[in-house]
């Protein structure tokens, strides 16, 4: 496997734990989190080059930013051509949707559509931003793992929900989510179209 270069996006105390052979380079506002790299990440541009990162990822980190138009725009700056973007965020049904202060926004597991210009009529003609992505993966997470309990039978519930919430991503935002209770977060791949 290639070594790969990766940016964990506003990485906080807990950075991304990956392979030891891939460059990880974590970015924060925080100094007590000592990340690699200190950056108000509300501030653009940001301090990489273009086509830098094969991968990014943003764990819990998107909607604690003030533009996510131009926070996306420098995400594809900065990713190389078919490189990734991961991203997790709290659904907007979740408990802990709006707990934080800091917290600007919440999203659907389609808000990202938006950024796919392939998806242009889909999403009433609407496209947001100087970039392009591909949707690979999206997924609905009823509860978030491994944050559940090493219990196997928690683990197991857990999987089973959220595999069922995966199967009509669509009905479980309109229904599910209101009648058996919010969804703890999204989990989206997007792959830089350039």
């Amino acid at each position: 496997m290639n070594k790969m270069k990766i940016l964990d996006l506003g990485a906080g105390a807990l950075p991304l734990k990956a392979n030891p052979e891939d460059e990880i380079i974590t970015i924060d506002h925080d100094s007590r989190c000592s990340p690699t790299v200190l950056h108000d990440l509300c501030q653009f541009p940001y301090p990489f080059k273009d086509n830098e990162f094969d991968l990014i990822y943003a764990s819990h980190i998107l909607e604690h930013l003030k533009d996510l138009v131009k926070v996306m725009e420098e995400l594809w700056r900065i990713t190389k051509p078919n490189g990734r973007i991961i991203i997790k965020s709290p659904h907007f049904s979740s408990v802990h949707a709006w707990l934080s202060p800091d917290h600007k926004r919440v999203f659907s597991i389609n808000s990202f559509d938006l950024f796919e210009k392939s998806d242009y009529w889909k999403s009433g003609g609407e496209h947001f931003g100087d970039c392009e992505y591909k949707v690979i993966k999206k997924e609905l997470r009823y509860c978030r793992l491994p944050m559940v309990s090493p219990n196997p039978l928690k683990t197991f519930f857990a999987k089973l929900l959220n595999f069922l919430a995966n199967k009509n991503p669509y009905l479980c935002e309109r229904l599910w989510c209101y009648l058996v209770g919010g969804f703890s977060e999204i989990y989206l791949e997007l792959e830089v179209i350039k």
